[in-house]
């Protein structure tokens, strides 16, 4: 029996390996919009043989928040992926929870503590640019991901087009809806360089035709998300579409919609477990949408440029990470029945990883 359970295991984690690999290579349309690139992207690449430290090393991370669950997987990716690298004998992980002065005080911390390299999500591009100069200045090996920061002076920087992920979004509602319609905006943590940038794509693709009813920030999250859908449809008797740059708040729309007793619209979604089983379960009933999809292993994106670096490796300064889509056709690979709401399925961790971290049923 146990030799039966290895070997179902092992099955089911070449599977999810194979479902991950193949199925979220990145989307190819007639239309696309040109890349939204940060002013200063280039080619460059950063010699980091200044950097260079014999392991073991320490690293540090300044994150801004753990406000919704893919911010939460993406640490656990980090975690996953260093604790397999036995070069790493510390990850030392700060949470600002939202404060811009949290996350410089916690950055100071890191740097009098002798990390021997950053990673850093910048709660503010602005205000957290000099800390990350500093530390760069200091000899510590700097890479930002999950956000933009308003300096060139870093090692290496993790980035994703978040303007193409609104784009895709948007573009898919306008043709369901015939370009034209009402739509209000379910949008992320208000001042991030990616809640803006989802948003201008989104409403851009969406174009002149259709009218923005309401656009509220509900931090990517459920709770917030279902209060602002909830305040939409009390204050607007005729909404055709939903544009939620988030999965959790696009399942948060569809349960309001539900308990309101208002028909399902078409509702833009990503890769939420919750959200991929609320799709899943209302598919039949002509629900339709569309996922465009940011890994949350970006951290090991970023985990990896800071240990190539530490090895005085020469390093993309730029390194883009592909925006993924999930659709109609390839949900099922993706949507996991057992496992509960708060799984995200663009992962770099096993399934039987995520199953033991979850607590899934199968």
């Amino acid at each position: 029996m146990r030799t039966n359970n290895t070997m179902k295991a092992a099955v089911s984690a070449a599977l999810f390996a194979s479902l991950m690999s193949s199925a979220f290579a990145p989307p190819a349309f007639s239309q696309e919009p040109a890349p939204m690139r940060p002013a200063k992207w280039s080619d460059e690449k950063t010699d980091c043989s200044a950097f260079k430290k014999e392991p073991p090393w320490t690293i540090g991370v300044s994150n801004y928040s753990l406000g919704n669950s893919f911010r939460v997987q993406m640490f656990e990716e980090l975690k996953f992926a260093a604790a397999k690298d036995s070069r790493i004998k510390e990850v030392v992980i700060t949470n600002s929870d939202g404060s811009v002065p949290k996350q410089l005080s916690d950055i100071e911390d890191l740097l009098t503590r002798g990390v021997d390299g950053l990673l850093v999500t910048p709660l503010s591009s602005e205000a957290v640019a000099p800390s990350v100069e500093e530390a760069v200045d200091d000899g510590v090996p700097t890479v930002i991901f999950n956000n933009e920061i308003a300096t060139d002076k870093f090692t290496s920087i993790v980035w994703a087009d978040e303007y193409r992920f609104g784009w895709l979004g948007g573009n898919w509602l306008k043709e369901k809806l015939g370009g034209k319609g009402n739509v209000v905006v379910l949008e992320g943590m208000a001042g991030t360089s990616t809640s803006d940038l989802r948003t201008r794509g989104a409403l851009e693709a969406l174009g002149d035709g259709v009218t923005i009813l309401a656009r509220q920030p509900a931090d990517w999250a459920y709770d917030k998300g279902k209060a602002a859908m909830q305040d939409f449809i009390s204050a607007y008797p005729e909404i055709d579409g939903v544009y939620s740059q988030g999965g959790a708040m696009s399942q948060a729309a569809i349960d309001a919609l539900t308990t309101a007793g208002k028909p399902l619209v078409p509702v833009t979604g990503e890769g939420y477990n919750g959200f991929l089983k609320t799709w899943a379960a209302n598919k039949d009933k002509g629900f339709a949408s569309i996922g465009p999809d940011e890994p949350t292993w970006q951290s090991v994106e970023a985990l990896n440029q800071l240990v190539a670096c530490l090895a005085g490796e020469t390093i993309e300064k730029w390194h883009e990470i592909p925006i993924s889509l999930i659709t109609e056709e390839n949900l099922g690979d993706f949507v996991k029945p057992s496992c509960p709401d708060d799984v995200w399925a663009n992962t770099k961790m096993d399934y039987e990883t995520i199953k033991t971290l979850y607590k899934c049923t199968d």
